[in-house]
């Protein structure tokens, strides 16, 4: 393995290169666990399969603010995160998926998409997913926190495994943007790369959606219930939330409300409710770590009473929250 470039500052940072190849190594085994060093070290932990195809990767690496962009140049090779390896301290982050080459085979919360070079897809690096490439490829990453993009979109997990396609305009915007980011970002002032991040961010906002199909809802409504989710983010460890409180927060009442989220088969009360047990499940595989009880757990996430707390888990997950060691990709 190589690496060439300098230190790590946290506002931006010159170029990386880190490299194996086992042609010219001569020692396969040690080249194989350097790259999987690599891509742990530069995305988060990951477990990875490679064929007897993989003869060499190289991912270059820039910093610019909170975002790392990477070049990744791989020969075949599958990687899958599991979600128990979940950070515990808020260092959880959303991966855009580029491919240059050839198609790459995602796939996130039941969903799975192909993506072909001139399109993108996102997934959730605090959730199991799994990546593929079933030959040489190049493919452009952005790492970006998770709460940088859910403070701009709430609802962006039900854009994950999903491909954006550069037909469209605001994709094929966000594209252009996102190839220049790495190369001429550093070279900029540090005063102005959050700046930059920030229409990056809009960019991709914006990117996804335009791509995603809202023929059902007129732009109010999606509007409405962009705040609604937004609503629900900041506040789902609040036991007191309800419905009512989250009509109230939007603006509207909670009855039209309620009918802007049936039209995607949705309620209120129940997305309230997979958002807490979504955070339950975070905390529940981290629980060693972070020394909680399941009744802890229970009411950090908004729940006053442990007991409903744990049938409702079970419901959702088919396993109690004392067994339950985190999800499989």
């Amino acid at each position: 393995m190589t690496e060439n470039g300098g230190s790590i500052a946290r506002s931006a940072s010159p170029a990386r290169t880190f490299n194996v190849d086992l042609n010219a190594s001569g020692q396969v085994h040690t080249g194989v666990q350097a790259w999987f060093k690599i891509l742990h070290d530069n995305y988060f932990p990951l477990d990875v399969k490679i064929g007897r195809d993989f003869r060499s990767g190289l991912l270059t690496r820039v910093d610019i603010g909170n975002i790392r962009a990477c070049t990744l140049k791989t020969d075949p090779m599958l990687t899958e995160r599991r979600a128990s390896r979940a950070m515990p301290d808020g260092r959880d982050f959303y991966v855009v998926e580029i491919p240059r080459e050839a198609s790459v085979r995602v796939a996130q919360r039941g969903r799975e998409a192909i993506v072909r070079p001139g399109g993108f897809t996102v997934v959730n690096g605090a959730e199991g997913y799994t990546f593929e490439t079933a030959q040489h490829n190049e493919v452009r990453t952005l790492r970006i926190p998770c709460r940088s993009l859910r403070a701009r979109l709430p609802s962006l997990d039900d854009w994950v495994a999903t491909t954006c396609d550069s037909s469209q305009p605001l994709v094929a915007l966000f594209l252009d943007f996102a190839a220049s980011y790495g190369q001429h970002g550093p070279a900029l002032l540090p005063a102005h790369h959050e700046r930059l991040e920030q229409q990056l961010l809009d960019l991709l906002a914006m990117a996804l959606l335009g791509a995603d199909d809202i023929s059902s809802e007129t732009s109010v409504r999606s509007a409405h219930r962009q705040r609604a989710l937004r609503a629900i983010e900041q506040h789902f460890c609040d036991p007191a939330l309800d419905p009512s409180g989250i009509a109230r927060a939007v603006g509207v009442s909670e009855r039209y409300l309620q009918k802007i989220f049936s039209e995607r088969q949705e309620t209120i009360s129940a997305t309230i409710r997979e958002r807490r047990i979504l955070e339950a499940k975070r905390l529940l595989a981290n629980r060693a770590q972070l020394r909680l009880s399941v009744t802890q757990i229970a009411y950090a996430v908004g729940f006053s009473d442990p007991a409903w707390f744990s049938r409702v888990f079970r419901q959702a997950t088919g396993v109690s929250p004392a067994r339950y060691e985190g999800d499989t990709p």
